[in-house]
């Protein structure tokens, strides 16, 4: 987001700055305007909105990407492992464990104060099946090799403004994809219109994943991408005819979700694939170093909205 969003709403009487932390890799603004409870990340000297939801209601999640996310339960019905790299407010996270609180849900989240923040001020409570785990995703993922598999993965991981390029290549995937059940769904957020890396995105993950299916807001504010290595590609009205049928009964439309199916999103005719450009024993440096380093070190640039 832009950062003149959040200067211009430091002007709102009602607005008041809960929380402020730095760490070594983000830092961290949580704020409170009206109803409306938010998560900013700052950096390169412009903020982005990171989580909001709703203080008086907190039934479902507010952003139009978080309720887009969502879709992806369109592809897997009534998961029953779910997998969230990325934190934010854990307003998804969250969400998803009130509506399917049989589930065991693994949250990966690389800030422990991004963690201390959200069970603070967004109401974030671990249970027996709701755990979180303060490490890196790509190295948690590799470590769930051959010990667990999922029904749902949910990518969310964004540092100010970029995403850690290790999280965003084909060997990632490829991982992600052996951590997945047969019938497994990915869900991917790449972000709005300032994301000029889209094309490559969809380039990459069409290298691992055979199904794909593009979601995006009639306002292109946020698009989502979806994978899955089910047999069949469903098609428009098959995705319709699951949103008419959707139980458990959600607080808001799934067939809206629906209808922002893009079947013919991003051209990637002439788009890179996205590679660890880094050697094996240089694995954990570079991890740290994409956490880390900012302005020219930044590998996938996420540029604030003009």
């Amino acid at each position: 987001m832009e950062m003149k969003l959040f200067e211009d709403n430091k002007s709102s009487d009602t607005l008041e700055i809960l929380a402020k932390a730095r760490s070594r890799f983000n830092e961290i603004y949580v704020i409170q305007n009206g109803t409306q409870r938010e998560m900013w990340f700052k950096g390169g000297g412009s903020f982005f909105l990171q989580s909001r939801m709703d203080t008086a209601t907190r039934e479902f999640p507010v952003l139009v990407y978080s309720r887009m996310m969502l879709a992806s339960l369109l592809f897997r019905h009534a998961p029953k492992r779910i997998l969230m790299l990325g934190l934010g407010g854990g307003a998804i996270s969250n969400f998803l464990h009130s509506h399917y609180p049989e589930a065991h849900i693994d949250v990966v989240e690389v800030d422990p104060k991004v963690i201390r923040l959200s069970k603070k001020f967004f109401y974030l409570r671990e249970t027996e099946n709701y755990k979180l785990h303060t490490t890196d995703a790509r190295i948690f993922v590799q470590n769930q090799i051959g010990k667990s598999f999922y029904d749902l993965v949910l990518l969310d991981v964004f540092k100010s403004g970029s995403v850690p390029y290790h999280l965003k290549t084909v060997e990632f995937y490829r991982q992600i994809h052996d951590i997945l059940n047969p019938e497994g769904v990915v869900a991917s957020n790449l972000y709005g219109k300032s994301n000029f890396l889209k094309p490559g995105d969809r380039a990459t993950f069409e290298t691992v994943f055979p199904q794909l299916y593009f979601f995006e807001d009639p306002e292109k504010v946020a698009t989502v991408l979806i994978a899955t290595c089910q047999d069949r590609s469903l098609s428009q009205k098959d995705i319709k005819t699951a949103a008419e049928s959707f139980m458990p009964v959600m607080p808001f439309p799934m067939t809206d979700l629906a209808a922002m199916y893009q079947p013919n999103l991003l051209d990637h005719a002439k788009a890179e694939i996205f590679s660890d450009d880094f050697p094996e024993p240089n694995f954990l440096q570079a991890i740290e170093d994409n956490n880390t380093l900012q302005g020219k070190n930044i590998l996938y640039p996420i540029k604030s909205h003009n």
